[in-house]
C-alpha cells in the first residue's frame, strides 16, 4: 500500500477517513491495527482486502495492482487467496455449520464436504455439523466462520474484531484458535482489535490516530 487516502463525499465536502497510508506486510506476518473508534481501521482493513478501492494511492494484495481492477478481478483474487473472520460471523442462517463451511469450495466448482467436515472436528465442533447458526452459541459461530475462513487455505487472512462480541473467557478460546490455525497453515494475518492483549500477540502493531498511521 502506497500513499493511499480514502474519502467519501458529504454535502458539505469529502470527509477523509484515511490520510497518506504507506505500509507492507510481509508473508507469514501478523499484523494487528489498532485504535480509537473512528480511526478508520475498518475501512483500511477494507482496503488491504481490495473490499473497496482508495481515493488515491496503490494498493496490492497478493501481487496484483487491485487499485487498478474492476471487481470481478478483485472478488476472484479473494476468492484464491483471502480469508475473512468478521466480527458478527457473517454465516448463512439456512446453511448448517457443514454447509457454511464448504460453502466457499463449492462456489469454485468444488466439493466442500470433506474438508469442511476435517475443519469442524479440528475447531471442536464434529458433533454439530448439522446445527444451524441459530442452534449455536456465539463462540461456536466463530469457530464455524475461523473454520470457513480457513477450508480454502487462503494465503491470507483478514480478521475484523474476531473476539468483539465474545465474553473474555470464550474470546480466548477463539483467539488461540486463530492463531493455532494461522502457524499451521502458514497463513499471512491481518486483524482489527481494541483489544491490546490480543494485538500484542501480533508481530507488528500499526495504530491509527484520525486516519494517519503513526506507529
Amino acid at each position: 500500500m502506497q500513499a493511499v487516502a480514502k474519502q467519501v463525499p458529504l454535502a458539505d465536502g469529502p470527509l477523509a477517513i484515511l490520510e497518506d497510508i504507506t505500509l507492507a506486510i510481509a508473508p507469514g506476518e501478523r499484523v494487528a491495527i489498532v485504535g480509537e473508534s473512528g480511526s478508520g481501521k475498518t475501512t483500511l482493513l477494507s482496503l488491504l482486502a481490495g473490499l473497496d478501492l482508495p481515493s488515491r494511492g496503490e494498493v496490492w494484495l497478493d501481487g496484483v495492482a487491485i487499485h487498478a481492477t474492476d471487481e470481478d478481478t478483485r472478488a476472484a483474487l479473494r476468492a484464491r487467496a483471502v480469508g475473512f473472520v468478521f466480527q458478527n460471523f457473517q454465516l448463512m442462517p439456512m446453511l448448517s455449520a457443514l454447509d457454511n463451511v464448504a460453502l466457499p469450495l463449492e462456489l469454485r466448482g468444488e466439493d466442500g464436504a470433506e474438508a469442511a467436515r476435517a475443519l469442524l472436528a479440528q475447531v471442536g465442533l464434529g458433533a454439530r455439523l448439522r446445527h444451524l447458526p441459530r442452534q449455536l452459541s456465539g463462540g461456536e459461530q466463530q469457530r464455524v466462520a475461523i473454520a470457513r475462513a480457513f477450508v480454502t487455505r487462503p494465503r491470507i487472512l483478514f480478521a475484523d474484531e474476531p473476539t468483539g462480541n465474545l465474553d473474555r473467557r470464550t474470546g480466548q478460546a477463539v483467539e488461540d484458535l486463530l492463531f493455532a490455525l494461522d502457524a499451521e497453515r502458514r497463513t499471512t494475518l491481518v486483524l482489527v482489535t481494541h483489544d491490546e492483549r490480543l494485538a500484542a500477540r501480533c508481530d507488528r502493531v500499526l495504530r491509527l490516530d484520525a486516519g494517519r498511521l503513526v506507529a
